[in-house]
């Protein structure tokens, strides 16, 4: 199986997906699939708005879409507001499950650009390429690897920045007493702010412990 990342610009994928208002989007990232096929789409997502007075109405504008919201952090700043939402929509855009494969995470958007994985075999990488080729959209493939993981594997549970800053702290010794490398030192090595690298260790812990706590 193949593992293939590709990142597209707002402008591209406001092309497939011309109802989605994504410039109005800071951030985005989805945490789960928990449905993805040619009728309907149904995901957990945390989404951090340009402005406070957008909501996820806004982005998600059909009167079928099912919207709940799950939880919200305020930053600091008390306009820099983030939001999970579980989201369950009609499919739209171009029908994916045609060419086979699974659609992955990270799926996010960062920048005023879009992350999107693909899991499949070689053709269906191949497949999946030509679905923007087809649409006239302009992409950059980001990565293209074998997919080696382990299924069953609790950093399965992170999303793959997550992944990169626990696993990188764990090699550093920041987990080792007494530790090796200290917060700041980790936050440089990885070029984030302190104050957001500590942030995402948290959320790292918490989902690992609650995956651990959950299966005993």
């Amino acid at each position: 199986m193949r593992r293939l990342i590709v990142e597209i610009s707002g402008r591209a994928f406001s092309k497939l997906f011309p109802e989605r208002p994504i410039q109005k989007i800071r951030s985005m990232e989805v945490l789960h699939f928990l449905r993805l096929d040619y009728q309907e789409v149904a995901m957990i997502l945390r989404v951090e708005f340009n402005e406070p007075n957008i909501s996820i109405e806004d982005i998600f504008r059909d009167d079928l879409a099912e919207i709940q919201l799950l939880e919200h952090e305020t930053g600091k700043e008390q306009e820099n507001r983030t939001y999970t939402y579980f989201i369950k929509t009609l499919r739209s855009g171009p029908d994916v499950t045609a060419v086979g494969g699974y659609v992955s995470l990270p799926y996010e958007i960062r920048g005023g650009k879009i992350k999107i994985t693909f899991l499949g075999s070689a053709k269906q990488v191949r497949d999946f390429i030509k679905l923007f080729d087809q649409a006239g959209v302009r992409y950059r493939v980001a990565s293209l690897t074998d997919a080696q993981f382990s299924p069953h594997s609790p950093l399965n549970r992170l999303t793959e920045k997550q992944r990169r800053v626990f696993m990188t702290a764990h090699n550093l010794g920041y987990y080792e007493v007494p530790r090796k490398i200290s917060l700041a030192q980790l936050a440089e090595r990885l070029h984030l702010a302190h104050s957001t690298l500590g942030v995402q260790l948290r959320r790292a812990e918490r989902r690992l412990l609650n995956h651990i706590i959950n299966e005993s």
